[in-house]
């Protein structure tokens, strides 16, 4: 019953509703026609001021041209939404402007009769002055008539007074659209007519609101001008009434309500209804004035009222709640059940990650107790390879050496030491997932490193059959080649890569290059970021803390504006690696299968590799080479501390403005080569390279092109022939502008009593260095060199027999390489001036071109004494002597001076060490020294016999009363330490102002905190354990105690 009220109370309030719509409807289509009323009055307003003007009452053309015209165009350009105006006088004289419609903006035309005839003319005007230009063109009167002008047949006959007229006509435009034309008389003297679009009327209409009603308008003699839009229904307004009718598909028509009047009858509308297909519609019609034209319009609302509609609205939105409803109950079920079994399968996945969590942590806790044991024991584990390497040395000292058993004690030797390798490297990845692996920052040389490096491995490489090739790149290592970093971690990367780069290349060559850079924001290794919201997130699920101390160091690190980014590159021709195992090497025990079959190695090395590149700051990665090459390319990136600062080298490079500064301005300090900003070869320095392997030759050749000397490559024996021929006769071609000099050179050779003392004629003192001179007036300077292996030795020592033969100018040098230099073994190569010991890089590149600076130097002092001075021999021709001295240079960085039996006689040495064999072998090694060696099983007798001798108390000792020289101190031993023995003996040394130099032995790594230990024991030295004789003599030598 309430719910009945409430619909009912819902209908009235609709139907209310309703009907204020239907009054608020034809009050919006009263108050848009009234809109229209001042265009009524346009034309009767114009007729007016127009006539006001004119006097006579049949005016000729060319007035109606100066007075009529104007004020026609003036009227057709102020008047809003005219697009029309004519005017016609008694005479049938006309004159009429009109706007055409165009793309970019309209056109003003005007149509006009100068005589009474028939013929009308069309002419454009100009929009700003109103003037006629052109030529007029004669319009077809069957198109156009005073229709098209506005005026009916009625509005024709009346011509006095101010009557006005309305009608609906075409319009004088080219689209034939309709006008509203309201046509006024100017007392005798003619018509005016002013016309506006149809098409504005409609659109003011048709943007009322209907609220879902039919609108339909039309004039009083049927001119619709707002069309009705029911479908297949036509309205038809005949004077005053109304009457629907429905269009059949066959054309015909058939009426629905008969004529209904639209007049107002006691103030009410016509109202009436009408069925058209199954829909019932009430029309509402009434008589209105559009602009003068009196119109009747039609309203035509739904039978079934505004009401019906929302109530069937209502009733459908009610069914689309109850369906939503259904849905959302139904959605929230399957949410539920959804819910429900995601939650179930999260409590399994849970409990399983909880578990797998477990299982990791386990594991991560059974590795990192597993690398910490290896680290603890890493120091009883290298003790006892020490005491078998120790005894192994013994035993070969002991037995002959051409034996069996000292060829299988060496093969022991070897593979103990190679044991030992495979240990180091399983406890340095302990160390390093342990979290034990400090950096040792140090001032070293890596220029010098890098040649270390590849000389230790050079030999093992040619062995087989592969050249190792120290590239200097773009020599800007050169410059920053006195660095600060870990310079052991740097030797073992390098190391480990060329390492496997000669295991895995059995022919062709091995690279090493490396560059220098500045820094950029993308090169470093990504770290990690504590304070990233992912991180956040990652920390506040498994409630663990970020641990990136040690990559967050290197941020700080590349922020000194000394940091610099050294790339290494470590290229070979070797078999390579097969891309889809490229990013598995880096792992811990992995090998490719594929490359490493027939090699040893446990694949610990490239582990090893990454870590310690990681931890300074560096990435390692393979770069793809070129298609059709063989081989891997190993690349990594790390950052180290320039010793010379940056801005120095900066401004040297901008006063220089040269490209590869680093390389020439090393020669030209340290060499004393000529540096040069201009890629110009004045000098005339030539350098010819005769080398076996295509690599190095490249290389060198780069390397010497860019100091501005002219190299020339030579790779067969018959093209070194060539070569020295076109050089000779070049030589040749010159010695004839010099023979005077050398002439009064020898003269005076000959008057100086220390050349000639001793000799037998001036050819035995020819002059090394002859000048000569070129354009520029600089002075030539030749050297061949040529490797050994090259050709047999007789025909390259023929070859440069031949060549100096008869050869006068000496400016020309011959370098040979060879594998071993050695002064005693090595019989003399007369016709080569200078020997050098293979591979040619680095230091022995230097020395080499060292030979260009000394002549130099020797020319220029030449020329400075103009020969009044002694003139220094420091080669010999090799015509001039039968047995010439050969002078060899060999470049040895690990010149050891041997020790002997006396070095250490009269030394009171006290070894100190728990493990038997270890103190034996160290008091035999030192007693072959000469040292008398006391020893000791632990610190408290080593610190009673050191008090002892201080005290003097010996009795019955020839050195009773003298202390130790020297002790050998373990650091780790039962009873007392090492750092307790000696903290204990310092003690008592300064009772008696005396200080014993006590060197530590130890089988731990040397850390920061090993260091730090020994340090506040008060030792002074460590060596690593089992004692190193050589090291021992050279520790001793060096500081000289």
């Amino acid at each position: 019953m309430k719910l009945s009220m409430m619909k009912n109370q819902s209908e009235r309030h609709v139907n209310m509703l309703s009907e204020q719509l239907r009054n608020k409807t034809f009050s919006q289509i009263e108050h848009t026609a009234n809109m229209f009323l001042p265009l009524n009055y346009s034309a009767s307003s114009l007729a007016r001021g127009l006539s006001s003007s004119l006097n006579e009452t049949q005016l000729p053309f060319t007035e109606i041209q100066t007075k009529v015209a104007p004020l026609l165009f003036l009227s057709l350009s102020t008047i809003p939404f005219v697009s029309q105006v004519s005017y016609m006088g008694q005479d049938r004289l006309m004159l009429a402007f009109y706007t055409e419609e165009g793309h970019d903006e309209d056109q003003t035309f005007a149509v006009f009769s100068n005589t009474s005839s028939a013929v009308w003319y069309s002419q454009p005007v100009n929009r700003d002055t109103g003037m006629l230009y052109g030529q007029p063109v004669v319009v077809d009167t069957k198109t156009v008539g005073v229709e098209t002008l506005g005026w009916s047949k009625e509005s024709l006959k009346g011509t006095m007074g101010y009557a006005s007229q309305s009608c609906i006509s075409i319009g004088l435009n080219k689209a034939k659209r309709e006008l509203f034309f309201n046509t006024a008389t100017m007392d005798g003297r003619g018509k005016i007519s002013v016309g506006f679009p149809v098409q504005y009327v409609d659109g003011r209409f048709s943007a009322l609101n209907f609220y879902g009603a039919d609108f339909h308008l039309a004039s009083n003699n049927g001119q619709v001008i707002v069309d009705t839009k029911i479908p297949h229904t036509s309205i038809i307004v005949y004077n005053g009434t109304v009457s629907v009718q429905f269009k059949n598909l066959n054309g015909s028509r058939e009426d629905l309500s008969g004529n209904q009047s639209c007049k107002l009858v006691n103030g009410e509308r016509g109202q009436f209804e009408v069925k058209i297909k199954e829909n019932n519609f009430v029309f509402y019609c009434s008589v209105i004035e559009i602009a003068g034209l009196e119109s009747v319009y039609t309203v035509a609302f739904s039978a079934q009222g505004m009401g019906s509609n929302v109530l069937k609205q209502s009733a459908q939105a009610y069914l689309l709640l109850v369906f939503l409803f259904v849905i959302v109950v139904v959605s929230l079920c399957a949410f539920i059940i959804i819910v429900f079994k995601a939650a179930k399968r999260e409590m399994f996945l849970c409990a399983a990650l909880i578990k797998q969590v477990e299982s990791t942590n386990q594991a991560e806790r059974k590795s990192i107790t597993k690398s910490l044991a290896f680290a603890a024991a890493s120091h009883d584990i290298r003790n006892g390879f020490g005491i078998i390497t120790c005894l192994i040395n013994h035993c070969l000292n002991e037995a002959s050496p051409d034996s069996e058993t000292a060829s299988n004690l060496q093969l022991i030797n070897n593979e103990t030491t190679s044991l030992l390798g495979i240990l180091n490297s399983v406890l340095d990845a302990s160390k390093i997932e342990a979290g034990k692996m400090p950096l040792k920052v140090e001032e070293f040389d890596l220029a010098e490193l890098l040649e270390n490096i590849v000389d230790l491995h050079y030999h093992r490489a040619i062995e087989k059959g592969v050249d190792l090739v120290l590239d200097p790149g773009d020599g800007s290592l050169s410059t920053f080649r006195s660095v600060k970093g870990d310079k052991v971690k740097i030797m073992q990367i390098v190391s480990n890569l060329v390492t496997n780069a000669i295991k895995f290349t059995s022919e062709g060559h091995i690279s090493v290059k490396v560059s220098v850079s500045k820094p950029s924001k993308d090169s470093a290794l990504i770290v990690c970021n504590r304070h990233s919201p992912l991180n956040c997130l990652t920390r506040l699920c498994t409630k663990q803390k970020c641990c990136c101390n040690t990559l967050n160091e290197f941020p700080a690190i590349q922020k000194n504006p000394n940091c610099m980014e050294f790339t290494f590159e470590v290229d070979d021709t070797g078999v390579g690696i097969p891309k889809d195992k490229q990013k598995h090497v880096f792992e811990n025990f992995v090998q490719v299968k594929e490359t490493t079959y027939g090699e040893e190695g446990y694949g610990l090395g490239l582990g090893i590799v990454q870590s310690m590149v990681h931890l300074m700051g560096g990435e390692i990665k393979i770069v793809d080479k070129e298609d059709g090459e063989r081989g891997t390319r190993f690349q990594f990136n790390i950052f180290l501390t320039s010793c010379v600062p940056v801005s120095v080298v900066e401004a040297e490079e901008q006063e220089t403005n040269t490209q590869n500064h680093g390389l020439r301005s090393y020669l030209y300090h340290h060499l004393g080569l000529p540096f040069r900003s201009s890629p110009s070869r004045s000098e005339g320095y030539h350098v010819v390279l005769f080398l076996v392997e295509e690599k190095r030759r490249k290389v060198l050749s780069r390397a010497i092109s860019k100091m501005n000397i002219k190299v020339s490559e030579v790779s067969k024996m018959n093209e070194l022939v060539q070569t020295l021929d076109r050089i000779k006769r070049k030589l040749d071609l010159s010695s004839s502008s010099l023979e005077k000099f050398e002439v009064n050179l020898n003269l005076t050779a000959g008057d100086t009593n220390e050349v000639a003392s001793g000799t037998k004629d001036t050819h035995d003192h020819a002059i090394p260095h002859c000048k000569r001179s070129n354009s520029n007036g600089s002075s030539n300077f030749i050297m061949i060199i040529i490797d050994s292996q090259a050709g047999p030795l007789s025909e390259l020592s023929s070859a440069v027999v031949n060549f100096k033969k008869d050869l006068q100018n000496l400016s020309c040098k011959f370098v040979l390489l060879q594998d071993h230099v050695s002064s005693s073994s090595q019989p003399p190569l007369p016709p080569f001036d200078y020997v050098f010991q293979k591979p040619l890089h680095g230091k022995r590149l230097y020395e080499v071109l060292r030979l260009l600076s000394e002549y130099r130097n020797t020319s220029i002092q030449h020329d400075r004494t103009k020969m009044d001075q002694e003139i220094e021999f420091q080669e010999l021709d090799s015509d001039a002597l039968p047995k010439c001295q050969l002078e060899e240079i060999v470049i040895n960085d690990c010149n050891k001076r041997s020790s002997t039996s006396k070095d250490f006689k009269g030394k009171k040495v006290l070894v100190v060490d728990d493990q038997p064999i270890l103190r034996m072998y160290a008091s035999k090694s030192l007693q072959k020294l000469g040292a008398d060696v006391d020893v000791s099983e632990n610190g408290k007798e080593a610190c009673d016999k050191v008090c002892k001798s201080l005290n003097g108390m010996y009795e019955g000792d020839d050195n009773a009363n003298k202390t130790y020289d020297f002790i050998l101190m373990d650091c780790e031993m039962p009873v007392m330490s090492g750092y307790e023995a000696t903290r204990l003996i310092r003690v008592e040394e300064k009772k008696h102002g005396s200080h014993i130099p006590i060197i530590a032995l130890t089988a731990h790594t040397m850390d920061d905190k090993m260091k730090l230990l020994i340090k506040d024991a008060g030792m002074d030295f460590h060596l690593t354990k089992p004692l190193n004789i050589q090291q021992f003599y050279d520790l001793v030598t060096k500081v000289q105690f």
